[in-house]
């Protein structure tokens, strides 16, 4: 099994953990809103902890998918001033600028977030559950390593196919 098929299913895992999230929330959400308007459903505040930790990791694995599907951010301006002109130098120029860029933001979440959960998120515990923190703030040093090897899979990708050299619009 290639690098590819792997990161794709690794994707196809992560939109599947994001429905779960999502609909997580969605309940969550609806018994806190039915405990304060419906008699019967109880107040509790577990549901708001479900909400935080839902939310904080649905973003940020909804972060790695856009990274590979290459919908995270998207500059054309290039291609713009060019007029869609295919000129091999600056695309080069552009894709290096990428990828340097995305590796270097991906090591700086994995480094510091790796220290932020290390140093401060499994030492925290939520008032209201008592759950350790260190299970949110994990979602920052995940992102970053996942990010990391993505961008490895999709510049490996973009140099066999050639697709490094050729106009297309280059996610920054």
């Amino acid at each position: 099994m290639n690098l590819s098929k792997i990161c794709d299913a690794y994707i196809r895992l992560l939109n599947v953990l994001m429905v779960v999230a999502g609909v997580a929330i969605l309940i969550a959400v609806f018994l806190q809103i039915g405990g304060r308007y419906i008699p019967f459903i109880p107040l509790w505040l577990w549901p708001m902890e479900i909400v935080n930790f839902g939310l904080v990791w649905m973003i940020f694995m909804g972060s790695v998918v856009a990274l590979h599907e290459k919908e995270h951010f998207t500059v054309d301006v290039v291609s713009m001033i060019l007029k869609n002109k295919d000129i091999p130098v600056v695309n080069f120029s552009v894709n290096v600028l990428y990828y340097l860029i995305a590796f270097l933001i991906s090591i700086i979440f994995t480094f510091y977030g790796y220290i932020f959960f290390r140093d401060w998120g499994l030492i925290q515990n939520s008032d209201l559950t008592g759950l350790n923190l260190g299970y949110i703030y994990f979602a920052v040093p995940f992102a970053g390593i996942s990010w990391f090897v993505l961008l490895a899979e999709s510049l490996w990708r973009d140099i066999k196919t050639g697709e490094f050299l050729h106009n297309k619009e280059v996610p920054l």
